[in-house]
């Protein structure tokens, strides 16, 4: 799961964009999914009606609606992966954003002890 980009230093900006493409294939990804089901739904139901008249199209369609199902999870764990990968960078941004508002905040402290002393 994880890639060549976590072993190299990047900014917000490059990690925010990755989230956003991440979660666009993902979407893409799953919106083929959905389009592979109702495809193989249709070539189910032809493979039925086919059988009594035509049992070799009937196969031929069935078969295609089987290799239609297999893409369709394929691309389905594609997707769940891609958005498993932009939560984990968004998680990295959220970190970073905590540690970056805590150096702020050590820096005031500092100063109102200094200004305390006065």
């Amino acid at each position: 799961m994880f890639s060549e980009k976590d072993l190299v230093t990047r900014s917000v900006e490059e990690m925010s964009r990755e989230v956003e493409e991440l979660l666009a294939e993902s979407k893409r990804l799953r919106d083929e999914h959905d389009a592979a089901l109702e495809r193989e739904a249709v070539l189910r139901r032809e493979s039925v009606e086919k059988r009594p008249s035509n049992a070799g199209l009937a196969e031929t369609l069935w078969q295609e609606a089987e290799r239609l199902r297999e893409e369709g999870q394929e691309m389905l764990r594609l997707s769940m992966e891609k958005r498993l990968r932009a939560a984990n960078v968004q998680h990295r941004i959220e970190i970073h954003d905590q540690i970056e508002s805590l150096d702020g905040y050590d820096e005031v402290w500092k100063r109102a002890m200094k200004a305390g002393r006065s």
